[in-house]
């Protein structure tokens, strides 16, 4: 089994109209106050699907129902796989070792974090969109 060519697997999770956001921890233990999706580092020979779902529940401690495939995004140099899920249940214990702060956020405040360079990576708006796109492909189908 070889290395994921991801560096992390991240999860869009959407519950009703609004979207699951995360502050990570960062290196300094400072909080940056940039909001990204949940999720992390694929381990050695673990596939990215799996990835998103042990990372979300380390996180958050929460169960992800379906993974859709929302595609790659690039940051610093690395690809990311995303995914997106309908979520339903609920958030458990927060490991505040890895995340300071969680919210959820309509789509019209993600677009505002955006335009104020308030999302970590850059991509979450454009990754929450391509979600969108998704889950109106499958009810249309």
């Amino acid at each position: 089994m070889s290395q994921s060519p991801y560096r992390t697997s991240r999860c869009i999770l959407k519950s009703e109209e609004l979207f699951l956001l995360v502050v990570h921890n960062n290196y300094y233990g400072t909080n940056s106050g940039n909001w990204g999706l949940p999720g992390g580092r694929i381990e050695w020979g673990e596939k990215p699907a799996a990835a998103a779902r042990r990372e979300v529940y380390e996180e958050l401690e929460a169960d992800l129902d379906e993974l859709h495939d929302v595609g790659v995004w690039t940051y610093k140099g690395y690809d990311h796989k995303i995914y997106g899920s309908l979520f339903d249940g609920e958030i458990g214990r927060v490991d505040y070792a890895e995340i300071l702060e969680v919210n959820w956020f309509t789509l019209s405040e993600v677009k505002r974090l955006a335009a104020r360079s308030k999302l970590h990576a850059g991509f979450e708006l454009a990754a929450i969109e391509q979600f969108l796109v998704c889950l109106e492909q499958i009810t249309s189908s």
